[in-house]
């Protein structure tokens, strides 16, 4: 089993714009959204829309409590993630892929998968910069924790119901976070 050592970096704004550049997700933070709201009157704007394929939204508090990324694949649809939390909770860690599903694949098949694939997200909870975004569409993620002995890591998502996950197969691959 060739072992992924993933550094975790800080969720930094900084970071955040850099994945929404990318094109893997979309930031929901203070000054984000500027369009004009005319005097005396409330406009809004589309963020995106779910594809009714999956069924009618929902919200879902999840707890984590492992330290593999098993969970770790892809959506067919976006998620919104509200990295809600207690800081005192086993540290979280999202990993997000910066290559697409097809690529991931085949450098699994081909052995060719480095930690430079990969970014390693500390979440950072209560945090209105940095906590809330949307995970858009097809991109590769999962989160794990490292034991310390705390309570379980938790958060929300904001999901379809009937959004389905799938599985990467890392083959012989195990992302591991570096402490």
């Amino acid at each position: 089993m060739k072992q992924l050592m993933i550094s975790p970096v800080e969720m930094t704004r900084e970071v955040m714009m850099d994945l929404e550049a990318r094109g893997l997700i979309i930031r929901l933070c203070p000054n984000h959204e500027q369009f004009d709201a005319p005097k005396g009157e409330t406009t809004w704007q589309l963020m995106y829309e779910p594809k009714e394929d999956y069924g009618p939204h929902r919200l879902i508090s999840i707890r984590v409590n492992r330290e593999a990324f098993a969970g770790f694949g892809t959506n067919p649809d976006n998620e919104e993630f509200w990295c809600i939390g207690d800081a005192d909770t086993q540290p979280m860690y999202l990993a997000i892929a910066l290559i697409d599903k097809e690529t991931l694949n085949d450098r699994i098949q081909s052995d060719t998968l480095s930690e430079s694939d990969f970014v390693m997200l500390r979440v950072r909870y209560n945090d209105p910069e940095v906590s809330f975004f949307v995970m858009r569409a097809e991109v590769p993620h999962g989160e794990a924790i490292v034991d310390h002995g705390r309570p379980p890591a938790a958060f929300y998502v904001t999901e379809n119901r009937d959004l389905p996950l799938e599985l990467t197969d890392f083959g012989n691959y195990n992302l591991t976070v570096r402490e």
